[in-house]
């Protein structure tokens, strides 16, 4: 754990930007007043306050290191709603939690990893969310946690790992300090298995060719080559994305590869390899996201 800290904040000392800056930057967009998407590959910093609006975040793939301090969390009341969207996030190192509900707030959680923190995922009041497709790793004490015997929160296809004290617990009120387990409603599809990640202390997520994470996600959502979701923030493939010269190297013929077979071209791989920024539609802006890619790596 004290190497993966480390190896965090020497990469955050050199690429640092705050998930407040882009949540400050986003456009409201389909129907959310913030429509916030990030860049692949990155990490952002610090947590983030939402105590107002209908908000959706994607970010695909990219860490959100909350530095060890305060969570993502949002609050309503009569007054103000506030709901929240989230998916393909890793969300690391929270103080207390990971992502908090609080209030009347409502959300979806779809393909995220909860890591690291001390409580992965903490509803609260009157709360309700849904959470699929979800990884539950390493978290401090809990994987997820509801606090009172008010908040909805309905779970199916996740996977739960080495959570230190429990996977899904329960605080009721009169209770004090007592936590109690909680069986997962409707259930479906939970697993409790290793997820297999490329290399955890080096903070790569993406899963190994053997993880059980693969294809076991709601059966109802695909994935960009039609194959079951899979569990987690990054989306399996059999090539690395970005390599479409398929020679375990990302450099400047994965530049060229996707300009004249992706874009002028439809090379069957395409789908599969270039859709850099993970919005079905290879462009320029997926060059650009590559060329990013390969000058921090150098």
């Amino acid at each position: 754990m004290k190497n993966l800290i480390l190896y965090i904040a020497i990469i955050s000392l050199a690429f640092s930007i705050t998930l407040q800056e882009a949540y400050d930057n986003a456009e409201p967009e389909n129907g959310y007043d913030k429509y916030v998407v990030l860049e692949p590959n990155q990490i952002y910093e610090a947590g983030l306050g939402i105590f107002e609006g209908n908000v959706y975040i994607n970010c695909q793939g990219s860490i959100i290191d909350l530095l060890g301090g305060g969570a993502i969390w949002l609050f309503a009341d009569e007054y103000y709603t506030a709901n929240l969207d989230i998916e393909y996030c890793t969300i690391f190192d929270g103080e207390t939690s990971g992502l908090n509900f609080m209030g009347t707030s409502t959300g979806n959680i779809s393909n995220c990893n909860f890591i690291s923190n001390d409580i992965g995922l903490v509803l609260m009041d009157q709360s309700h969310a849904t959470l699929k497709n979800s990884n539950f790793i390493d978290n401090e004490t809990y994987g997820l946690g509801l606090i009172t015997e008010e908040p909805v929160l309905e779970v199916s296809y996740s996977n739960f790992w080495d959570n230190s004290e429990g996977d899904c617990m329960e605080n009721c009120p009169g209770w004090g300090n007592i936590w109690t387990p909680w069986e997962p409603e409707p259930g479906t599809g939970i697993i409790y298995e290793n997820p297999l990640f490329e290399n955890f202390n080096a903070l790569d997520f993406n899963l190994t060719d053997s993880s059980p994470c693969i294809d076991a996600g709601n059966p109802d959502d695909l994935d960009s080559d039609d194959s079951i979701r899979d569990i987690g923030a990054l989306i399996f493939s059999s090539y690395a994305l970005g390599d479409c010269s398929q020679d375990n190297n990302l450099n400047i013929l994965d530049v060229i590869f996707i300009i004249n077979n992706c874009i002028f071209g439809n090379e069957s791989i395409c789908q599969e390899c270039s859709d850099i920024d993970g919005n079905n539609v290879i462009n320029v802006l997926d060059v650009i996201s590559l060329i990013n890619i390969i000058l921090q790596i150098d």
